[in-house]
């Protein structure tokens, strides 16, 4: 059942952003718009991927990779936030890859090295998303004034472009589905839960999971929208 939820999920996750990206392109184009038309969107689409495929083809990743990176706006940030943020992105990464992988097209759930690995990157997750957070919650903060706290990065530094409402939406959202995602594996380790509770921990972990890769990508996808006004 989780499978199947986390597929729909992620399918509808992914339609909604495409879609979204579509109504951009289609609303800061030159040409006024007739209306919505879905034989458009479908062109639109087609002509999107084979353009992606096509490019991949003829610019390879390594060669596009120094454009890349000039891109990715965790570069404008001070050491000690670049890779707390660096650290808790690719941590939550494997963490996700992991985790899903198995959780979808294994019937048993993760054992050996990966298990392992797993521990020691969701400690090391544990450790970077508290200190993220303290140190981004002046800029996701719901009561900030958008002139004093919004615009800004914590040290006194203007933050490029502006932080929406969905971004702060996505960002607490991302930061109550990783709390709980710690909070659970810490106490399923402890012996003072029965096997029935210990099973209620599994699924809420996963589902508290599944809550945070959503956020994630909606969030990765609304900052590069407004990073890249």
């Amino acid at each position: 059942m989780f499978g199947i939820i986390t597929l729909i999920s992620l399918f509808g996750l992914t339609s909604a952003l495409v879609f979204h990206h579509y109504r951009r392109i289609q609303a800061t184009s030159n040409k006024k718009s007739a209306g919505f038309k879905i034989t458009d969107y479908i062109s639109w689409l087609a002509s999107r991927i084979f353009r992606q495929i096509s490019g991949l083809s003829k610019n390879p990743l390594k060669k596009r990779y120094p454009k890349l990176v000039q891109k990715v706006f965790l570069l404008r940030y001070p050491a000690v936030e670049k890779w707390s943020i660096i650290s808790l992105s690719l941590s939550f990464i494997f963490l996700a890859v992991s985790g899903f992988i198995y959780a979808l097209f294994f019937t048993q759930s993760l054992h050996g090295y990966l298990l392992l690995f797993h521990v020691i990157l969701g400690g090391i997750f544990a450790i970077c998303l508290p200190l993220v957070v303290v140190l981004q919650a002046p800029v996701f903060s719901f009561w900030s004034e958008e002139a004093g706290f919004s615009n800004k990065i914590p040290g006194g530094r203007k933050r490029t472009g502006s932080v929406t409402l969905i971004q702060k939406i996505l960002f607490w959202l991302f930061v109550i589905s990783g709390f709980l995602l710690i909070l659970t594996a810490l106490t399923s380790m402890l012996p003072a839960f029965s096997l029935k509770d210990q099973l209620v921990m599994v699924d809420i972990h996963r589902y508290g999971a599944l809550a945070a890769l959503l956020s994630a990508i909606a969030f990765a996808y609304f900052t590069s929208v407004e990073d890249g006004k």
